[in-house]
Order: structure tokens, then sequence, then C-alpha cells
């Protein structure tokens, strides 16, 4: 607390004329619970500026002789803690989804990759993307690779054109890395001039500045924006400001990565979520003149071509891995002893925005869901139908593989990876999958069906007529009207015509 004889000069009115330039000019806002925690910063500050009173103080602060001030009070507000790879997941998607995706697109292309990182801090993340993609991309000398690192704080950018950082900086990083990309200098380690080279450091305000150039001289924009863990300090609207300056400076294709503390699908509402299993990254239509809203039309079920006898047939194979159901009761959340009842709130929530396709804000929902409880077997499924239905199928694969590791016996996961694997023609591993929904469900109908249709692809026309025989019996069986669960838009009289209809032509 400032002494009783400063109080005059940093008062709480005084306080918050402050805290209100700061959050206009940088974004950054702090609400009156944290208010006292700008006294000791902004009163060195002002005693620095030479005022004689606060007035001068401020209109020093809003001139142009005094933002060198301005800029050092920032500096003691900002937290610049990072290190290098902070945030593994983040790194994870980048090296194993993102990069992949850029390097084989660009390698028979112009060869250029652009990045922006946002926030950059003391470097270390970009110098880590940098690291990366060296290591990914053969030949990188004959690629453009441009990552342009911005930071408000210019003490911080200085740390980071010197590359040179102390052991604190590597912490969780395994020594044969140091070993590899840096050289000792002194008691510090300094980044080989490979990896320093394709990382460019700039002063940039977020809020105040336009977006920096891609450095490509393309069309300017970035195929990767990377901005974590600074809206935290935004408010919502400055937040939902900065996404859209974040969409406008990207390329049509393009990701932006935040921290996962800032996944929201209200305030990256214009951007597509692309959810893996270890975090979610936002990415910019292909076609950005189509308007979010009308995405969802665009999502597609999955297609499976080669049942080309009717479209009948094909509705019923993309239905079943659609029909979703529309209540907490449908969806047995009673059998999940385990679940919060928030968990149970969000998933019922999740289920009516994906009903009425909104389906990143259902993504956003059922990713929340698994921050409360990572072993919630049907938010991890229907991320693993969302992203097949969005043609993702990597991406579907791994959420169907995590539902298995969860629950061996869920059925749904297995079926669902069986019509991916028959949409990219995968026949043999498309049986595997549904011999496990039998096993596990030995009346489950419609993958005793959909394995004969495998079969008669397959020309293996004894095992096509032995499934479609126990579909028809265990339809027999069951009221000509009734609907069938699996299919939910079919009655048992429908489906079992089709049936037939496979076992006569098998």
């Amino acid at each position: 607390m400032i002494v009783k004889e400063n109080r005059d000069i940093i008062n709480k009115e005084n306080l918050l004329i402050v805290r209100d330039l700061i959050q206009k000019r940088t974004g950054i806002f702090f609400p009156e619970s944290k208010i006292l925690t700008l006294e000791k910063p902004i009163y060195e500050n002002f005693l620095d500026s030479m005022s004689n009173s606060f007035s001068e103080y401020i209109l020093h602060l809003t001139s142009k002789n005094g933002d060198t001030y301005f800029k050092k009070l920032i500096s003691c507000l900002t937290t610049n803690e990072t290190y290098f790879f902070r945030g593994k997941m983040d790194f994870d998607i980048l090296k194993n989804h993102i990069f992949p995706e850029l390097i084989k697109r660009e390698s028979s292309n112009s060869r250029a990759i652009s990045i922006w990182s946002a926030a950059c801090s003391t470097g270390e993340e970009p110098y880590s993307m940098a690291i990366m993609l060296k290591e990914l991309i053969p030949k990188i000398e004959t690629w453009k690779i441009n990552i342009i690192a911005s930071d408000i704080d210019e003490t911080a950018i200085s740390t980071a054109r010197k590359g040179e950082y102390s052991q604190w900086s590597f912490r969780g990083v395994d020594i044969d890395i140091v070993n590899k990309y840096f050289y000792k200098k002194g008691d510090k380690y300094k980044i080989k001039e490979d990896y320093r080279s394709l990382v460019q450091f700039i002063h940039h305000n977020l809020i105040s500045d336009n977006p920096p150039s891609n450095g490509n001289g393309d069309d300017e924009k970035f195929d990767i924006i990377i901005c974590r863990n600074v809206t935290i300090y935004f408010k919502k609207e400055t937040t939902m400001g900065l996404a859209l300056n974040f969409y406008n400076s990207l390329k049509n294709g393009g990701y932006l990565v935040v921290g996962h503390a800032e996944y929201s699908a209200d305030n990256y509402s214009k951007f597509i979520s692309r959810v893996f299993p270890n975090g979610i990254v936002y990415q910019k239509s292909v076609n950005e003149n189509k308007n979010k809203k009308n995405v969802p039309a665009q999502i597609k079920s999955l297609k499976i071509e080669p049942f080309k006898e009717t479209d009948n047939l094909l509705n019923i194979i993309k239905k079943s891995s659609s029909a979703i159901p529309k209540t907490s009761d449908n969806l047995n959340l009673s059998e999940h002893r385990n679940n919060l009842r928030e968990e149970t709130i969000i998933f019922n929530e999740a289920i009516k925005y994906y009903n009425s396709s909104d389906y990143d804000f259902a993504i956003d929902r059922f990713f929340k869901i698994l921050d409360i409880n990572p072993k919630n077997v049907r938010a991890s499924w229907m991320l693993c139908h969302m992203s097949a239905n969005r043609g993702h199928f990597e991406e579907a694969i791994k959420w169907g593989n995590r539902c298995i590791e969860i629950d061996p016996l869920f059925k749904e996961a297995y079926y669902s990876l069986a019509l991916i694997h028959l949409e990219r023609k995968e026949y043999n591993e498309a049986v595997e999958k549904l011999k496990k929904v039998i096993y596990i469900d030995p009346n489950f109908t419609l993958g005793y069906f959909t394995l004969g249709n495998i079969y008669a692809l397959m020309y293996l026309h004894s095992q096509a007529k032995d499934c479609f025989k126990i579909a028809s019996d265990l339809l027999s069986s069951k009221p000509s009207d009734e609907i069938v669960f699996q299919a939910e838009h079919l009655t048992v009289r429908e489906l079992l015509n089709l049936v037939e209809l496979k076992f006569r032509t098998a």
C-alpha cells in the first residue's frame, strides 16, 4: 500500500483513470478487485516522469513525448512468463496436424509459410516454431519461411532479438534439444543463426496498431496466427474485436491458435472450430465470402459412395451416423454416476446446439465437458461424429479411439470408425470395427446390414447373405411400424424391405 502522504496522488479515482487509459490503448483490463495491484507501478512511473501533478502525468502519458513512460508502465504490468515449447498440447497440434498440412500444400505451390506470433514476449514461442519447422521441412533454405513475432513490451522484444536465454527458459526441455539448437555463451544459451534468422521481431500493439505484413509479399496475410493467454486480460468486446482482426489477417483456410483458457465459440464465431483430442484450433473458412451461419449447411454427413443401388440406402447409413438423441433421457445420462450436475447441464446445452445446427457452439460445450470429466465417453463420441461429418477424418479417428480407450465396450465409437473406414474405402478395417460392434451388441441390426453391404462390395457373397439373413430375422421379430432406433428415420418395414432386396441381389 502507498504511504498516506501519497494517497492524494494515487487514490482510487486516479488509479481508475490510468486503468481506463491502459485498457483503451492496450486492451488490458484490471477489474476493481485487482485495482490495488496498479498502485506501486503507477506511483513509480509517476515519479520517473517528473510530473508536478497527476493531471500533468496523465497529459504526459497521452502525449507523444510521454510514450516512453507509457511503454515502461506497460512493461511493468505485463506478464512475460514463458519458456520454450510452453503449452505442449498446442505444439503437438502444430507439429502433428497443422504444420504437415501446410507443408504438404505448399510443397507443390509457393513453398512459403507465414506465421504471426502475437504477444510473443521474450521470443521463446516463435523460436520454438522455427525449430519445429526446420525439423519438419527438408531443405528449408529453399522455402520462404517468415515468422513475424510481435509484442507491446519493447524490453521483451529487445531480449527476443538477442536470442540469449538462461536455463530457466528451458525447464521441461530435454537437454539434447538445448544442445542441438543453441550454443553456450557465458552463463546463457544463444539460439543458432539458422533458426534465429527465420524470425523477425517487431514492436506492436494488438489494439491500436494495424496488423503486420506477413513478409512474403503475397496478399500480406498469414497461414497461422498464434496468440495465447492474452485475451484473458481483455474484456469480451475487446476480445471479439481482436478476433475479427485476426480473422481478416488470415488467408482463407488459415489457423488461429489461442490459449486453452480462451476457447470460445462466441468470441471466435466467424471461425470454424477444428477440434483435436488435445485442443481446439480455429480455422478461417476456405471461402470467406460464405457467412458463418451458412457453415452448417456445408457440413456433409458421411457419403457412402460405393452403395449406388438407391438413394434411400445412402440415407440410411448417413442418418444412422447422425441420429443423436434429443433429450438427456435418451442419452442415459443417469447411468453415468460420476457425472457432475454441471457436466449434465452443459451436455444438454451442447445437444440443443447440435440439434439447432450450431455446431461450433456444440463443440465448444462438449470440450468444456471434457475439461470437467476427461472420461465422458459420449462427449468424446460427439466430437468424433462432428469431426467426421466435416470431413476431418484423422481427427475423428483419434476421437473414436479415445472413446474406446475410455470404454472398450462403447459400440457407437466402433460403428462411427467403421463408417469412416468405409468412406475411405478401407473395407477390411471397416469389417473389423463392425464385427466388434456386433460382438458388443448382437442385436445391432444396422451393424449387420452395413457389414453385409461391405461384404457385397468385397465380392464375399456368402458372408453378405449371412449378414442380411441375421438382419432380416432381427427385424422380423419387431412390429413393422416401429422406428428403428439406430436409423431413427426408418420403420422396421422400410428397413426390412431394403434388407430383403439386398439379400436377393447379393
